[in-house]
């Protein structure tokens, strides 16, 4: 069953089977150097294999729907991801102001880079580190400059705290 499981989701995230140990759908435990060996997928977005079954929990606004579904079978699993798609369809997205398509289109993302934020009233994004042991934010203002440039430049600023905390 262990084997059929893991190609149903493989499947379900729509990813050919050597990238599914990688994918941000959902994670393995598989061990990388030998592909025969492989433990089935033991969690992904938003689900928990508990002992007793699948648990599904979204939070949004620091408030949690969750939701246990009891057993392993097939049945209770694809009750899981039915739940855990219509909940997700329903809620709202994390981010409440998204970067525009076109910004990152510009700067050649596809995704929004973690750590990030935009505030669109007051033109600019923002990046928050520590400094100190206290916390401090950089702006990036776009009502001087692009849009794109100030994303990067944002992008940029990020990378560079990343990279001198390591």
């Amino acid at each position: 069953m262990d084997a059929n499981l893991s190609l149903l989701f493989v499947r379900l995230a729509g990813m050919p089977q050597s990238r599914y140990n990688c994918t941000n759908r959902m994670r393995s435990s598989a061990a990388k150097t030998n592909p025969r060996r492989s433990k089935p997928v033991t969690e992904f977005t938003n689900i928990r294999v508990l002992p007793s079954g699948y648990q599904v929990s979204v939070t949004r606004a620091k408030i949690e729907f969750s939701r246990h579904f009891a057993g392993h079978s097939d049945a209770s699993l694809q009750a899981a991801l039915r739940f855990r798609d219509k909940t997700l369809r329903e809620l709202p997205k994390k981010r409440l102001n998204p970067v525009p398509r076109k910004v990152l289109a510009a700067v050649g993302l596809d995704a929004e880079v973690v750590g990030v934020f935009r505030h669109p009233l007051r033109s600019f994004y923002q990046v928050s580190f520590r400094e100190g042991g206290r916390w401090r934010a950089r702006t990036f203002s776009w009502k001087t400059v692009n849009e794109a440039d100030a994303y990067a430049a944002a992008i940029a600023f990020r990378a560079s705290l990343v990279r001198a905390s390591s």
